[in-house]
């Protein structure tokens, strides 16, 4: 089965999502390795996915989510113009597809 959307690639999809995640990840001082480690993935598969080599399945993106801390939630796109608070981030094209939530555990 072929993918045809013709607006978007699967690199467009992903790019702004993993920019976040990437930020997460230094924002919190984890390292790639650590983060291989705590996932049990390959090691440089972390570093794979944030040079875009390789895509996560959504569940590893999940996954990796959960282990910065955060977790990413779908919102349907209205194709209204998005209004943006303090605690979301802009994620993929001008309406909000994806936001990476941090969170702290108690």
């Amino acid at each position: 089965m072929k993918f045809n959307y013709p607006n978007k690639t699967r690199t467009d999809f992903l790019k702004d999502v993993v920019l976040l995640l990437i930020a997460r990840r230094l924002e919190l001082g984890i390292t790639q390795d650590e983060l291989n480690h705590t996932l049990g993935v390959a090691d440089r598969l972390v570093s794979k996915w944030e040079c875009g080599v390789r895509t996560p399945t959504s569940f590893h993106l999940y996954c990796w989510a959960d282990a910065l801390e955060s977790m990413i939630t779908i919102t349907a796109n209205d194709n209204s113009p998005p209004s943006i608070s303090d605690e979301m981030e802009k994620a993929v094209n001008d309406n909000i597809l994806f936001n990476v939530h941090h969170f702290t555990k108690e």
